[in-house]
């Protein structure tokens, strides 16, 4: 029997998603923003669409998310490999649920 009310489960996934406001990437010792194109809960899962901006060629080594007070949430390394004419669409999925044993 879970602890959390999904009540309350659905109230902090919200909370959450609406923290979670900037996608960076970097490349070439620069952080660059991208564009989230769309935030959604589904079922126990929060889910952000980005995309690059940006019209270079580059080598992205590292990804994060930036909450509404400017601190790195979290962050990842990476090797994805772009040209000009090419962007990058990233979806994230962060599920968020109670573990009852």
């Amino acid at each position: 029997m879970a602890f959390w009310t999904e009540k309350f489960m659905g109230k902090m996934r919200a909370e959450w998603l609406r923290r979670l406001e900037k996608i960076q990437y970097y490349a070439g010792g620069k952080w660059y923003d991208a564009a989230i194109t769309d935030k959604a809960i589904e079922g126990d899962t929060l889910k952000i669409w980005s995309q690059t901006m940006d019209s270079e060629s580059l080598t992205i080594t590292g990804l994060r998310i930036l909450d509404t007070s400017g601190d790195v949430a979290g962050q990842i390394s990476e090797n994805l490999v772009k040209t000009s004419t090419q962007g990058v669409v990233t979806l994230w999925e962060f599920p968020l649920y109670e573990i009852t044993g």
